[in-house]
Parts: structure tokens; C-alpha cells; sequence
């Protein structure tokens, strides 16, 4: 019986450990790699060359990942590197709010205001205006992460 009785209790150990994240904990992280991504197109690819075309279409990354596929101004023709992270940084973000999730408040504050400022950064027509924007977008894309503890 003492045998039976341990292997219960293991195996509940292992079960316990071993299941997956769920609710603010799975969401958060989620939402923490959609924000990554973004701030890798935003700060890295954003201000290589010397392109406005490209610049652009990874400001365009950007606002992909942040509103997700269901988004007013998500480009599929563009690509979708947060593909599978996600619903979109800001879906997401809302959803973490309505959990609670420490530092979700903030995080989609600074979210909309990268989204808002990649929307100007893709009505710049060489790449020294885009390029400073893309900087400034991700400044607020790392702030959002930041503000999830990351």
C-alpha cells in the first residue's frame, strides 16, 4: 500500500510540474515574444542599408505583429514573423489587462504608441525619415517588454 500511496503522490508531482502554463503566466509570454520580434524589425532590420523599401517593410513587420492578423492595417502580402506567437501584440496585451497580468497596463500603453508612430514612419518617403522613427518605435516596443519584467 505504502507503495501505491508514493507512486500517487509522484506522480501527482510530475503531473503538477509538468503541465502546461495557462492563464496571465502562458499569456504573458506570449505576448513578450510578439514584442521581441517587433523590437528586433524595429531596432535592427528597420536601420540596416540604406533602402526606404526595406526600412518599410519591417516597420510593416512591426505593425503585423502588434495587431495581429485581424488588424485594421495588418499587411499579409508583407509577411508575418509573429506567426504563431500570438494573436498580436495588442490583442494579447488587451487580454493580459483583463487577466491582470503585472505591467500589462503599461506594456499596452506603450504598445499603441509604437503602433501609432510605425503607422507615421510607413507615410515617410525616404530612409532617413523612416529609419529614425523605426528607432523611436522600438524605444517604445522595449519599454513594453520592460514593463512585463523582461
Amino acid at each position: 500500500m505504502r507503495g501505491f500511496t508514493a507512486s500517487v503522490i509522484i506522480s501527482a508531482f510530475v503531473l503538477a510540474y509538468a503541465a502546461p502554463r495557462t492563464g496571465g503566466a502562458m499569456m504573458a509570454a506570449d505576448v513578450k515574444k510578439e514584442l521581441r520580434t517587433a523590437v528586433f524589425h524595429a531596432s535592427e532590420l528597420a536601420q540596416r542599408g540604406d533602402s526606404v523599401a526595406t526600412s518599410k517593410l519591417h516597420v510593416q513587420h512591426v505593425i503585423n505583429c502588434l495587431e495581429g492578423p485581424t488588424g485594421a492595417n495588418f499587411n499579409a502580402a508583407a509577411g508575418y514573423p509573429c506567426q504563431g506567437q500570438g494573436n498580436g501584440a495588442i490583442p494579447d496585451l488587451k487580454d493580459a489587462v483583463a487577466a491582470k497580468v503585472a505591467g500589462a497596463d503599461e506594456a499596452l500603453k506603450q504598445a499603441n504608441l509604437a503602433e501609432t508612430l510605425a503607422l507615421q514612419a510607413m507615410a515617410k518617403t525616404t530612409v532617413t525619415e523612416v529609419q529614425p522613427w523605426a528607432k523611436v518605435v522600438a524605444e517604445h516596443l522595449q519599454a513594453a517588454l520592460n514593463a512585463l519584467g523582461s
